[in-house]
């Protein structure tokens, strides 16, 4: 991936997420983010926890410009995540 490739994407903090669950407010969160400027970039990457009787990290990448999500498990044979997804 070369620089310009990079600056296209942003890497959303697992740190950030919890303030959306447990409702923090908007400034809040802006005040968080702001420095990330995630609404800028093409390629979002989330790093998703999966909490189970074998809890792993899953990547799901949004990729704005060909409106496509893309979930990466390296358990997915094992456990299927397709029940997960609401349509």
């Amino acid at each position: 991936m070369d620089m310009t490739d990079a600056q296209r994407c942003a890497v959303l903090s697992t740190h950030d997420l919890p303030r959306v669950r447990h409702n923090a407010t908007d400034d809040t969160i802006l005040q968080n983010t702001l420095w990330t400027q995630y609404w800028e970039k093409d390629v979002w990457i989330l790093p998703i926890h999966r909490p189970s009787c074998i809890g792993h990290w899953v990547v799901c990448t949004v990729d704005f410009a060909f409106k496509r999500l893309s979930l990466f498990d390296s358990f997915a044979e094992r456990k299927p995540w397709k029940k997960d997804i609401q349509v």
